[in-house]
């Protein structure tokens, strides 16, 4: 499988990834090996840290298996741990959440990531469980909310289902297939929820 290769015309130089669970610590993979910046936050304890560590072991054997163009320290490097959901949003153009799936719990962060990431960040949720309507509707920032819903390990298997509601943006749509594409992802565009 080829890898992505670092783009200076990427449509994203920062992403945030919100949750540092298995889904979370692949896509800081995934983002990482294309060139991008990582900002990665989990609200349980020590669980951004874990996945520092998950994240360095997969890297390894992703080198030992012939699968990355660069060392795993100048791809882990880029990957650093924040220490609140605001400085991992801050300067983020897209956003990627992978918090556990209970619907409470997605519902407050999609409230809390909309008043804290910029005006044009996409908020992007990898839910296999609930439509974005479910998670995001009321919120100001409604159209720039949609599910980018991976295969796991994302950084092996590259397809990601993205999914918008009625109210999603047609730009956010198309801003977030261009980056799946530009960091080495194939992704479909699932039309309906």
């Amino acid at each position: 499988m080829p890898e992505a290769e670092a783009s200076p015309g990427a449509p994203c130089r920062r992403v945030a990834l919100v949750g540092a669970g298995l889904v979370g610590a692949g896509w800081a993979i995934v983002f990482a090996r294309a060139g991008v910046e990582v900002a990665l936050f989990d609200a349980q304890p020590g669980q951004a840290a874990r996945a520092l560590r998950s994240i360095a072991g997969s890297l390894a054997d992703l080198e030992r298996l012939g699968l990355l163009r660069e060392p795993p320290a100048a791809i882990a490097a880029r990957i650093a741990i924040a220490d609140s959901l605001q400085a991992a949003l801050a300067g983020a153009d897209y956003v990627q959440e992978s918090i556990v799936e209970r619907l409470e719990d997605k519902r407050r962060v999609y409230a809390e990531m909309d008043a804290l990431a910029a005006p044009q960040a996409v908020l992007a949720s990898s839910t296999s469980a609930f439509p974005i309507s479910a998670m995001a509707m009321g919120l100001p920032g409604r159209a720039r909310c949609l599910v980018a819903h991976p295969v796991n390990p994302p950084y092996l298997v590259p397809l990601v289902e993205v999914s918008g509601a009625d109210f999603t943006a047609e730009a956010s749509v198309q801003r977030t297939l261009a980056l799946q594409r530009a960091v080495g992802q194939a992704p479909i565009h699932v039309r309906r929820e």
